[in-house]
């Protein structure tokens, strides 16, 4: 890849959603970018973390030829993809399927010849949407889990 490639897309993607970057390496490597610092003539330096790795705030110097690809680790969205390419009006399915239950659901409870308001969202109760947040999650629930398997086995030493 190119720095012109690499610097227009981290341009096209909005700058809220690069922690969701993964830089995709041609030796199939991955690196999840928590901060994009510059672009140099032959290489890019940013913060994050390697595959694999709970080392967070790590500092790299990615040589662009190195990089394969770009993936946004997140569902995105037609009409978002579109968008960043500068496509504006076009409504997803699912969004159109959506806007439209809550209008109707607006509807419903509004008074009569009151406006209905969309409500405003709510905060998802899944918990947090960082990937690093998610991994280290789910890799403390392990641990925890190795650590009761065994505390289980060996608390019954010579099966009594």
């Amino acid at each position: 890849m190119r720095r012109d490639d690499c610097e227009d897309l981290f341009k096209r993607i909005p700058q809220v959603y690069h922690p969701q970057i993964n830089l995709i390496l041609r030796g199939q490597g991955m690196i999840t970018v928590d901060v994009l610092v510059r672009f140099e003539p032959h290489y890019v330096v940013l913060r994050g973390r390697e595959q694999g790795s709970t080392d967070e705030g790590r500092a790299f110097f990615v040589p662009y030829e190195e990089i394969a690809y770009f993936r946004l680790e997140r569902v995105v969205k037609l009409g978002e993809l579109k968008e960043m390419y500068g496509e504006t009006g076009y409504v997803d399915a699912e969004d159109a399927l959506l806007k439209s239950e809550e209008k109707a659901a607006a509807a419903e409870t509004a008074a009569p010849g009151v406006e209905a308001k969309t409500p405003p969202p709510t905060p998802s109760p899944i918990g947090p949407s960082d990937p690093a947040a998610i991994a280290r999650q789910n890799l403390l629930d392990r641990i925890r889990a190795a650590r009761a398997n065994v505390g289980g086995a060996t608390g019954k030493i010579g099966g009594k």
